[in-house]
């Protein structure tokens, strides 16, 4: 969501990022990816339960898991010290200032992001 922070802005929409960690795993974050959105914490998770979202070892690591590793690697990226629950997934969600969900994509194994395109094409329905 980084790379394409500009974009996302555009769509007016504002953008959070939620973690279960600490402030400063958010401060840590923040300064090593230069992230430019803003990243709230939730030691308790109780963003993450109401989200739906999955954790374990059978459901984070998989042979699909793999092949997300191997796209990532050839795009250059490699994996740093892990903090917090390496076992917790994650996911993307767009809810309205109403509060209803309008798009929600959860990970089912490590590397199982939303697609950016079709996330940024929610946020210009919305415009």
């Amino acid at each position: 969501m980084r790379d394409a922070y500009d974009e996302i802005e555009r769509t007016g929409v504002r953008l959070v990022v939620i973690g279960n960690g600490q402030a400063w795993h958010a401060k840590a974050f923040r300064e090593d990816e230069a992230i430019p959105f803003e990243l709230w914490v939730d030691p308790e998770m109780k963003a993450y339960r109401a989200a739906g979202l999955r954790r374990g070892l059978s459901k984070t690591l998989s042979l699909r898991s793999l092949g997300h590793v191997w796209r990532a690697m050839r795009s250059g990226f490699r994996q740093t010290k892990v903090q917090g629950d390496p076992w917790q997934l994650g996911g993307a969600f767009v809810i309205t200032p109403e509060g209803k969900t309008v798009y929600q994509q959860v990970s089912r194994e490590a590397g199982d992001h939303a697609s950016m395109p079709e996330l940024l094409r929610v946020l210009k329905r919305l415009q």
